[in-house]
Protein backbone atom coordinates (compact mmCIF):
# COMPACT_ATOMS: atom_id res chain seq x y z
CA UNK A 1 0.00 0.00 0.00
CA UNK A 2 3.00 2.18 0.64
CA UNK A 3 5.42 0.98 -1.38
CA UNK A 4 5.01 3.99 -3.91
CA UNK A 5 4.93 6.97 -0.79
CA UNK A 6 8.76 5.03 0.27
CA UNK A 7 10.28 5.32 -3.00
CA UNK A 8 9.50 8.38 -3.62
CA UNK A 9 10.97 9.82 0.05
CA UNK A 10 13.84 7.78 -0.84
CA UNK A 11 14.38 9.72 -3.78
CA UNK A 12 13.77 12.52 -2.30
CA UNK A 13 16.40 11.92 0.06
CA UNK A 14 18.80 10.45 -2.87
CA UNK A 15 18.50 14.10 -4.52
CA UNK A 16 19.07 15.97 -1.08
CA UNK A 17 22.54 14.18 -0.64
CA UNK A 18 23.22 14.70 -4.46
CA UNK A 19 21.83 18.42 -4.43
CA UNK A 20 24.42 19.22 -1.12
CA UNK A 21 27.38 17.38 -3.23
CA UNK A 22 26.33 19.58 -6.31
CA UNK A 23 26.50 23.11 -4.55
CA UNK A 24 29.67 22.35 -3.16
CA UNK A 25 31.16 21.61 -6.85
CA UNK A 26 29.95 24.95 -7.85
CA UNK A 27 27.40 23.20 -10.58
CA UNK A 28 24.21 24.86 -9.23
CA UNK A 29 23.15 27.38 -6.63
CA UNK A 30 20.49 27.20 -3.69
CA UNK A 31 17.95 28.53 -5.83
CA UNK A 32 18.22 25.69 -8.48
CA UNK A 33 18.29 23.31 -5.52
CA UNK A 34 15.20 24.34 -4.15
CA UNK A 35 13.04 24.12 -6.65
CA UNK A 36 14.50 20.59 -7.98
CA UNK A 37 13.08 19.85 -4.13
CA UNK A 38 10.03 21.28 -4.12
CA UNK A 39 9.11 19.27 -7.09
CA UNK A 40 10.23 16.33 -5.33
CA UNK A 41 8.05 16.88 -2.25
CA UNK A 42 5.20 17.67 -4.46
CA UNK A 43 5.33 14.58 -6.40
CA UNK A 44 5.33 12.81 -2.59
CA UNK A 45 2.36 14.85 -1.52
CA UNK A 46 0.57 14.01 -4.70
CA UNK A 47 1.42 10.30 -4.22
CA UNK A 48 0.43 10.16 -0.46
CA UNK A 49 -3.18 11.76 -0.85
CA UNK A 50 -3.86 9.62 -3.74
CA UNK A 51 -2.92 6.42 -1.11
CA UNK A 52 -4.90 8.32 1.59
CA UNK A 53 -7.94 8.02 -0.27
CA UNK A 54 -7.30 4.53 -2.17
CA UNK A 55 -6.40 3.05 1.57
CA UNK A 56 -10.24 5.09 2.69
CA UNK A 57 -11.82 3.69 -0.28
CA UNK A 58 -10.54 -0.43 -0.02
CA UNK A 59 -11.40 0.25 3.83
CA UNK A 60 -15.01 0.76 3.12
CA UNK A 61 -15.55 -1.45 0.37
CA UNK A 62 -14.24 -4.72 2.45
CA UNK A 63 -16.69 -3.74 5.46
CA UNK A 64 -19.19 -6.42 6.42
CA UNK A 65 -21.43 -3.84 7.30
CA UNK A 66 -20.76 -2.25 4.16
CA UNK A 67 -21.74 -5.06 2.07
CA UNK A 68 -25.09 -5.78 4.05
CA UNK A 69 -26.11 -1.99 3.41
CA UNK A 70 -24.62 -0.84 -0.08
CA UNK A 71 -23.75 -2.86 -3.08
CA UNK A 72 -21.33 -1.56 -5.63
CA UNK A 73 -22.18 0.07 -8.79
CA UNK A 74 -19.39 0.54 -10.27
CA UNK A 75 -15.36 2.26 -9.73
CA UNK A 76 -14.94 5.88 -11.00
CA UNK A 77 -11.81 8.27 -11.41
CA UNK A 78 -11.89 11.29 -9.51
CA UNK A 79 -9.52 14.49 -10.31
CA UNK A 80 -9.17 17.07 -7.52
CA UNK A 81 -6.15 20.19 -6.85
CA UNK A 82 -4.33 19.90 -4.06
CA UNK A 83 -1.85 22.00 -2.63
CA UNK A 84 0.48 19.93 -4.09
CA UNK A 85 -0.89 19.61 -6.94
CA UNK A 86 -3.76 17.65 -9.27
CA UNK A 87 -4.07 14.32 -7.94
CA UNK A 88 -6.24 11.95 -9.66
CA UNK A 89 -7.89 8.85 -7.37
CA UNK A 90 -10.40 5.82 -7.51
CA UNK A 91 -13.50 5.79 -5.60
CA UNK A 92 -16.82 3.22 -5.40
CA UNK A 93 -19.40 4.25 -6.04
CA UNK A 94 -22.46 2.55 -4.11
CA UNK A 95 -26.31 1.92 -4.21
CA UNK A 96 -28.27 1.84 -0.96
CA UNK A 97 -30.25 -1.33 -1.11
CA UNK A 98 -32.79 -0.17 1.64
CA UNK A 99 -33.42 3.35 -0.01
CA UNK A 100 -32.33 3.44 -3.26
CA UNK A 101 -29.64 6.20 -3.63
CA UNK A 102 -26.84 6.24 -4.59
CA UNK A 103 -22.91 7.82 -3.05
CA UNK A 104 -19.69 7.69 -2.74
CA UNK A 105 -18.77 6.70 0.39
CA UNK A 106 -15.32 7.21 1.04
CA UNK A 107 -16.31 10.44 -0.04
CA UNK A 108 -18.18 11.17 2.40
CA UNK A 109 -15.57 10.08 4.89
CA UNK A 110 -12.59 12.30 3.27
CA UNK A 111 -14.89 14.95 3.54
CA UNK A 112 -15.20 15.78 -0.66
CA UNK A 113 -18.12 16.90 -1.74
CA UNK A 114 -20.47 16.41 -4.32
CA UNK A 115 -18.66 18.18 -7.98
CA UNK A 116 -16.37 19.80 -6.00
CA UNK A 117 -12.84 19.78 -8.23
CA UNK A 118 -10.80 22.15 -5.56
CA UNK A 119 -9.34 20.84 -2.16
CA UNK A 120 -10.50 23.01 1.03
CA UNK A 121 -7.01 23.42 1.80
CA UNK A 122 -6.62 25.01 -1.27
CA UNK A 123 -9.33 27.45 -1.13
CA UNK A 124 -8.58 27.90 3.08
CA UNK A 125 -5.01 29.09 1.46
CA UNK A 126 -6.09 31.25 -1.20
CA UNK A 127 -8.74 33.17 0.79
CA UNK A 128 -5.55 33.51 3.33
CA UNK A 129 -4.20 34.91 0.27
CA UNK A 130 -6.58 37.74 -1.92
CA UNK A 131 -7.08 39.86 1.15
CA UNK A 132 -3.14 41.19 0.40
CA UNK A 133 -3.11 40.91 -3.45
CA UNK A 134 -4.57 39.52 -6.58
CA UNK A 135 -7.00 36.66 -7.16
CA UNK A 136 -4.39 35.88 -10.09
CA UNK A 137 -1.64 35.91 -8.02
CA UNK A 138 -3.19 34.56 -4.55
CA UNK A 139 -3.80 31.57 -6.60
CA UNK A 140 -0.43 31.46 -8.39
CA UNK A 141 1.22 31.77 -5.18
CA UNK A 142 -0.63 28.95 -3.75
CA UNK A 143 -0.36 26.62 -6.40
CA UNK A 144 2.76 27.67 -8.26
CA UNK A 145 2.58 26.82 -12.07
CA UNK A 146 -0.79 24.79 -11.83
CA UNK A 147 -3.47 26.71 -13.81
CA UNK A 148 -6.46 28.23 -11.60
CA UNK A 149 -8.68 30.88 -13.40
CA UNK A 150 -9.44 34.35 -11.65
CA UNK A 151 -13.40 32.74 -12.24
CA UNK A 152 -12.16 29.86 -9.85
CA UNK A 153 -11.10 32.67 -7.15
CA UNK A 154 -13.93 34.56 -7.45
CA UNK A 155 -16.30 31.59 -6.85
CA UNK A 156 -14.56 30.51 -3.55
CA UNK A 157 -15.20 33.87 -2.58
CA UNK A 158 -18.18 33.86 -3.93
CA UNK A 159 -19.58 31.19 -2.04
CA UNK A 160 -18.71 32.42 1.64
CA UNK A 161 -21.56 34.39 2.82
CA UNK A 162 -21.32 37.41 4.74
CA UNK A 163 -23.03 36.07 7.76
CA UNK A 164 -20.58 33.48 8.31
CA UNK A 165 -17.84 35.83 8.72
CA UNK A 166 -20.00 37.51 10.93
CA UNK A 167 -20.44 34.29 12.97
CA UNK A 168 -16.66 33.85 13.12
CA UNK A 169 -16.36 37.16 14.52
CA UNK A 170 -19.21 36.68 17.11
CA UNK A 171 -17.56 33.36 18.33
CA UNK A 172 -14.79 35.21 19.43
CA UNK A 173 -17.04 36.89 22.55
CA UNK A 174 -15.02 37.20 25.63
CA UNK A 175 -14.86 34.84 28.57
CA UNK A 176 -16.87 35.67 31.66
CA UNK A 177 -15.16 37.13 33.86
CA UNK A 178 -12.08 38.30 31.92
CA UNK A 179 -14.00 41.66 30.70
CA UNK A 180 -11.54 44.86 30.48
CA UNK A 181 -11.60 47.93 32.82
CA UNK A 182 -11.14 51.03 31.22
CA UNK A 183 -11.85 55.01 31.94
CA UNK A 184 -12.25 55.40 28.33
CA UNK A 185 -12.60 54.19 24.94
CA UNK A 186 -12.43 55.59 21.70
CA UNK A 187 -14.61 54.42 18.63
CA UNK A 188 -12.99 56.05 15.18
CA UNK A 189 -14.71 55.77 12.24
CA UNK A 190 -14.25 56.67 8.53
CA UNK A 191 -15.44 55.25 5.08
CA UNK A 192 -13.30 53.98 1.89
CA UNK A 193 -15.03 54.57 -1.80
CA UNK A 194 -15.50 51.23 -3.49
CA UNK A 195 -16.18 51.34 -7.57
CA UNK A 196 -18.44 47.87 -8.57
CA UNK A 197 -18.74 46.30 -11.85
CA UNK A 198 -21.73 48.01 -12.76
CA UNK A 199 -19.86 51.70 -12.35
CA UNK A 200 -21.76 52.10 -9.34
CA UNK A 201 -19.52 53.85 -6.07
CA UNK A 202 -20.30 52.61 -3.05
CA UNK A 203 -19.59 53.49 0.75
CA UNK A 204 -17.12 50.89 2.89
CA UNK A 205 -18.07 51.92 6.47
CA UNK A 206 -14.72 51.39 8.47
CA UNK A 207 -14.60 51.71 12.26
CA UNK A 208 -12.10 50.48 15.44
CA UNK A 209 -12.36 50.23 18.90
CA UNK A 210 -9.47 51.08 20.78
CA UNK A 211 -8.13 52.01 24.19
CA UNK A 212 -5.81 54.78 23.72
CA UNK A 213 -2.10 55.02 22.62
CA UNK A 214 -0.16 52.83 24.45
CA UNK A 215 2.61 54.49 26.69
CA UNK A 216 5.82 53.64 28.33
CA UNK A 217 7.35 55.28 31.15
CA UNK A 218 5.12 58.06 30.74
CA UNK A 219 5.75 58.79 26.61
CA UNK A 220 2.77 58.72 24.97
CA UNK A 221 3.29 55.87 21.32
CA UNK A 222 1.18 58.11 18.98
CA UNK A 223 1.14 55.56 16.53
CA UNK A 224 0.65 52.50 18.22
CA UNK A 225 -3.17 51.85 20.13
CA UNK A 226 -3.92 49.44 22.41
CA UNK A 227 -6.93 46.91 22.20
CA UNK A 228 -8.04 47.36 18.42
CA UNK A 229 -10.75 45.90 17.08
CA UNK A 230 -11.88 46.80 13.60
CA UNK A 231 -15.69 46.89 12.25
CA UNK A 232 -16.19 47.05 8.23
CA UNK A 233 -19.23 46.93 5.69
CA UNK A 234 -20.91 47.93 2.89
CA UNK A 235 -23.86 46.20 2.95
CA UNK A 236 -25.01 46.86 6.36
CA UNK A 237 -27.43 49.27 7.39
CA UNK A 238 -25.62 52.13 9.51
CA UNK A 239 -28.08 50.53 12.99
CA UNK A 240 -26.75 46.87 11.84
CA UNK A 241 -23.72 47.72 11.81
CA UNK A 242 -23.30 49.90 14.88
CA UNK A 243 -25.59 47.38 16.89
CA UNK A 244 -22.81 45.09 16.72
CA UNK A 245 -19.87 47.92 17.78
CA UNK A 246 -22.48 47.82 20.91
CA UNK A 247 -22.91 44.47 21.39
CA UNK A 248 -19.00 43.52 21.19
CA UNK A 249 -18.67 46.85 23.96
CA UNK A 250 -20.79 44.70 26.24
CA UNK A 251 -19.58 41.51 25.53
CA UNK A 252 -15.60 42.84 26.46
CA UNK A 253 -15.63 45.82 28.29
CA UNK A 254 -17.17 45.90 31.79
CA UNK A 255 -19.70 48.91 30.84
CA UNK A 256 -20.75 50.43 34.46
CA UNK A 257 -17.13 51.37 34.55
CA UNK A 258 -16.23 53.23 31.38
CA UNK A 259 -16.16 57.42 32.57
CA UNK A 260 -15.97 58.61 28.52
CA UNK A 261 -16.56 56.63 25.49
CA UNK A 262 -15.62 58.94 22.28
CA UNK A 263 -17.37 58.49 19.00
CA UNK A 264 -14.55 60.23 16.50
CA UNK A 265 -15.13 60.97 12.95
CA UNK A 266 -16.08 63.48 9.92
CA UNK A 267 -19.58 63.78 11.48
CA UNK A 268 -21.64 61.43 8.29
CA UNK A 269 -24.54 60.81 8.98
CA UNK A 270 -24.24 57.16 8.92
CA UNK A 271 -21.02 57.84 11.71
CA UNK A 272 -23.51 60.29 14.06
CA UNK A 273 -26.29 56.97 13.74
CA UNK A 274 -23.34 55.50 16.18
CA UNK A 275 -24.64 57.34 19.18
CA UNK A 276 -27.96 56.38 19.11
CA UNK A 277 -26.78 52.93 19.78
CA UNK A 278 -23.24 53.77 21.61
CA UNK A 279 -24.85 54.11 25.06
CA UNK A 280 -22.92 57.41 26.74
CA UNK A 281 -21.43 57.91 23.62
CA UNK A 282 -19.99 61.64 22.67
CA UNK A 283 -18.93 62.96 19.35
CA UNK A 284 -16.35 64.49 18.30
CA UNK A 285 -14.35 65.91 15.21
CA UNK A 286 -11.76 64.11 14.44
CA UNK A 287 -8.88 66.30 14.24
CA UNK A 288 -7.65 65.09 10.84
CA UNK A 289 -10.43 66.28 9.39
CA UNK A 290 -10.87 69.72 11.11
CA UNK A 291 -7.00 70.51 10.24
CA UNK A 292 -7.95 69.67 6.56
CA UNK A 293 -10.55 72.24 6.92
CA UNK A 294 -8.31 74.83 8.84
CA UNK A 295 -5.86 74.16 6.22
CA UNK A 296 -8.12 75.14 3.29
CA UNK A 297 -9.38 78.56 4.85
CA UNK A 298 -5.72 79.34 5.92
CA UNK A 299 -3.92 78.87 2.46
CA UNK A 300 -1.02 79.03 3.56
CA UNK A 301 -0.95 81.75 5.84
CA UNK A 302 0.41 80.70 8.95
CA UNK A 303 -0.76 83.27 11.14
CA UNK A 304 -4.58 82.72 9.95
CA UNK A 305 -3.97 79.27 10.76
CA UNK A 306 -2.82 79.50 14.12
CA UNK A 307 -5.26 82.25 14.96
CA UNK A 308 -8.10 79.40 13.85
CA UNK A 309 -6.64 76.71 16.23
CA UNK A 310 -6.86 79.24 18.63
CA UNK A 311 -10.25 80.39 18.18
CA UNK A 312 -11.13 76.71 18.24
CA UNK A 313 -9.04 75.80 21.53
CA UNK A 314 -10.81 78.58 23.06
CA UNK A 315 -14.06 77.96 21.49
CA UNK A 316 -14.00 81.60 20.29
CA UNK A 317 -16.75 81.89 17.46
CA UNK A 318 -16.30 85.58 16.77
CA UNK A 319 -12.63 84.85 16.44
CA UNK A 320 -12.89 82.32 14.03
CA UNK A 321 -15.45 83.95 12.05
CA UNK A 322 -12.94 86.89 11.49
CA UNK A 323 -9.88 85.05 10.82
CA UNK A 324 -12.18 83.74 8.07
CA UNK A 325 -13.35 87.04 6.85
CA UNK A 326 -9.45 87.85 6.88
CA UNK A 327 -8.61 85.13 4.75
CA UNK A 328 -11.59 85.99 1.86
CA UNK A 329 -10.39 89.41 1.67
CA UNK A 330 -6.97 87.69 1.01
CA UNK A 331 -8.33 85.42 -1.66
CA UNK A 332 -9.77 88.58 -3.41
CA UNK A 333 -11.04 87.45 -6.47
CA UNK A 334 -9.98 84.27 -6.81
CA UNK A 335 -13.95 82.36 -7.05
CA UNK A 336 -12.16 78.89 -6.00
CA UNK A 337 -10.15 79.98 -3.54
CA UNK A 338 -13.33 81.86 -1.90
CA UNK A 339 -15.75 78.82 -2.83
CA UNK A 340 -13.61 76.69 -0.51
CA UNK A 341 -13.19 78.64 2.23
CA UNK A 342 -16.89 78.90 2.27
CA UNK A 343 -17.29 75.27 2.48
CA UNK A 344 -14.64 74.96 4.89
CA UNK A 345 -16.00 77.16 7.45
CA UNK A 346 -19.52 75.98 6.48
CA UNK A 347 -17.96 72.36 7.25
CA UNK A 348 -16.93 73.89 10.78
CA UNK A 349 -19.41 75.86 11.99
CA UNK A 350 -21.69 72.50 11.56
CA UNK A 351 -19.74 70.82 13.34
CA UNK A 352 -18.65 73.76 16.23
CA UNK A 353 -20.22 71.58 19.23
CA UNK A 354 -18.13 68.43 18.29
CA UNK A 355 -14.92 70.05 18.07
CA UNK A 356 -12.56 69.13 21.44
CA UNK A 357 -8.63 70.19 21.14
CA UNK A 358 -8.33 69.82 24.66
CA UNK A 359 -9.80 67.83 26.99
CA UNK A 360 -8.77 68.42 30.75
CA UNK A 361 -5.99 70.15 30.03
CA UNK A 362 -4.39 67.43 27.28
CA UNK A 363 -4.62 66.99 23.95
CA UNK A 364 -7.70 64.65 22.87
CA UNK A 365 -6.07 61.37 21.19
CA UNK A 366 -6.81 62.19 17.77
CA UNK A 367 -8.67 60.13 15.10
CA UNK A 368 -6.45 57.84 13.30
CA UNK A 369 -9.08 56.54 10.98
CA UNK A 370 -7.96 58.41 8.05
CA UNK A 371 -4.92 56.37 8.19
CA UNK A 372 -6.35 52.96 9.28
CA UNK A 373 -8.90 53.23 6.28
CA UNK A 374 -6.27 52.83 3.97
CA UNK A 375 -4.56 50.42 5.83
CA UNK A 376 -6.99 48.31 5.99
CA UNK A 377 -9.69 48.86 2.94
CA UNK A 378 -7.96 51.00 1.09
CA UNK A 379 -5.28 48.72 -0.10
CA UNK A 380 -6.82 45.85 -1.33
CA UNK A 381 -10.35 47.98 -2.31
CA UNK A 382 -9.73 50.98 -3.68
CA UNK A 383 -6.21 52.19 -4.37
CA UNK A 384 -6.36 50.63 -7.90
CA UNK A 385 -8.83 51.23 -10.17
CA UNK A 386 -10.90 47.59 -9.94
CA UNK A 387 -14.64 47.04 -10.23
CA UNK A 388 -16.13 44.71 -7.22
CA UNK A 389 -19.47 42.89 -6.94
CA UNK A 390 -21.24 44.26 -4.12
CA UNK A 391 -21.10 40.80 -2.68
CA UNK A 392 -17.64 40.37 -3.31
CA UNK A 393 -16.74 43.54 -1.38
CA UNK A 394 -18.50 42.61 1.34
CA UNK A 395 -17.09 39.24 1.82
CA UNK A 396 -13.71 40.88 1.22
CA UNK A 397 -13.88 44.02 4.12
CA UNK A 398 -15.55 41.99 6.15
CA UNK A 399 -12.38 39.12 5.58
CA UNK A 400 -9.75 42.40 5.88
CA UNK A 401 -11.41 43.37 9.33
CA UNK A 402 -10.65 39.51 10.03
CA UNK A 403 -7.47 39.32 9.56
CA UNK A 404 -6.70 42.61 11.44
CA UNK A 405 -8.49 41.38 14.45
CA UNK A 406 -5.85 38.70 14.25
CA UNK A 407 -8.12 35.78 13.24
CA UNK A 408 -6.21 32.85 11.53
CA UNK A 409 -8.31 32.98 8.27
CA UNK A 410 -6.46 29.74 6.73
CA UNK A 411 -7.89 28.20 9.73
CA UNK A 412 -11.05 30.04 10.11
CA UNK A 413 -12.12 28.92 6.14
CA UNK A 414 -11.36 25.20 6.75
CA UNK A 415 -12.96 24.87 10.67
CA UNK A 416 -16.06 27.57 10.42
CA UNK A 417 -16.85 28.03 6.77
CA UNK A 418 -16.58 24.62 5.15
CA UNK A 419 -16.19 22.94 8.02
CA UNK A 420 -16.98 18.54 7.79
CA UNK A 421 -20.34 18.35 8.72
CA UNK A 422 -21.40 15.60 11.17
CA UNK A 423 -22.42 12.00 9.71
CA UNK A 424 -25.54 11.05 9.40
CA UNK A 425 -25.14 7.89 8.34
CA UNK A 426 -23.99 5.61 11.63
CA UNK A 427 -22.06 3.04 9.01
CA UNK A 428 -19.42 5.75 8.18
CA UNK A 429 -19.26 6.57 12.18
CA UNK A 430 -18.61 2.75 12.67
CA UNK A 431 -16.40 2.14 9.84
CA UNK A 432 -13.88 4.77 10.85
CA UNK A 433 -13.86 3.64 14.91
CA UNK A 434 -13.39 0.19 13.81
CA UNK A 435 -10.62 0.77 11.47
CA UNK A 436 -8.58 2.88 13.06
CA UNK A 437 -6.21 1.13 15.22
CA UNK A 438 -5.83 -1.10 12.33
CA UNK A 439 -4.37 1.67 9.94
CA UNK A 440 -2.16 2.28 12.66
CA UNK A 441 -1.12 -0.67 13.24
CA UNK A 442 -0.34 -0.87 9.51
CA UNK A 443 1.74 2.06 9.16
CA UNK A 444 3.86 1.15 12.21
CA UNK A 445 4.63 -2.13 10.07
CA UNK A 446 5.34 -0.42 7.22
CA UNK A 447 7.87 2.31 9.20
CA UNK A 448 9.87 -0.90 10.64
CA UNK A 449 9.96 -2.53 7.16
CA UNK A 450 11.73 0.43 4.85
CA UNK A 451 13.54 -0.86 2.40
CA UNK A 452 16.49 1.21 3.06
CA UNK A 453 16.45 0.86 6.89
CA UNK A 454 16.89 -2.72 6.20
CA UNK A 455 20.13 -2.36 3.93
CA UNK A 456 22.75 -1.27 7.37
CA UNK A 457 24.29 1.04 5.59
CA UNK A 458 24.67 3.93 7.39
CA UNK A 459 25.03 7.00 5.36
CA UNK A 460 23.04 10.14 5.34
CA UNK A 461 19.92 8.67 3.69
CA UNK A 462 20.06 6.05 6.24
CA UNK A 463 20.16 8.31 8.83
CA UNK A 464 17.43 10.65 7.59
CA UNK A 465 15.17 7.84 7.29
CA UNK A 466 15.60 6.50 10.22
CA UNK A 467 14.65 9.42 11.88
CA UNK A 468 11.23 9.99 10.39
CA UNK A 469 10.70 6.20 11.29
CA UNK A 470 11.32 7.41 14.45
CA UNK A 471 10.06 10.67 14.58
CA UNK A 472 13.15 11.86 15.79
CA UNK A 473 14.27 13.85 12.39
CA UNK A 474 15.72 17.01 13.43
CA UNK A 475 18.39 14.75 15.11
CA UNK A 476 18.79 12.67 12.34
CA UNK A 477 20.19 15.29 9.86
CA UNK A 478 22.56 16.61 12.18
CA UNK A 479 25.67 15.84 10.62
Amino acid sequence: MFDNIIAKIEELLNRFGEGIVEILRGEKDIAMYSMELKEKMDEIGKEMIKEACGLVDEIVRNEKKRKARYEVVRKDKRSIKTIFGDVEYIRTYYKNKEEGGYVYLADEILGIEKYQRIDKAVKAAIVEKVVEISYEKAAKEVLGEEKMTRQSVMNILRRIEAAQLDRIEHNKKGVAGSKKVVKELYIEADEDHISLQNGEGKIAKLAYINEGYKEEKGIVKRKELKGVHYFSSIKERPEDFWSKVSEYIEEHYETEKIEKIYLLGDGAAWIKEGLEWIVGAEFVLDRFHLMREVIKISGGDKNIFAGIVEALRDKDREKFEGLVAKAMEKAGEDKRALKRINESRRYIANHWDNIVLELDNRIIKGCSAEGHVSHVLADRMSSRPRGWSEQGAEVMVKLLSLKYNGVNLKEAYLKEICGKEEKEEKILKEIVRKNVKKIRKQIEETRNNVPILARGKVDLTFRVLKGLSTGDFLNAVVF
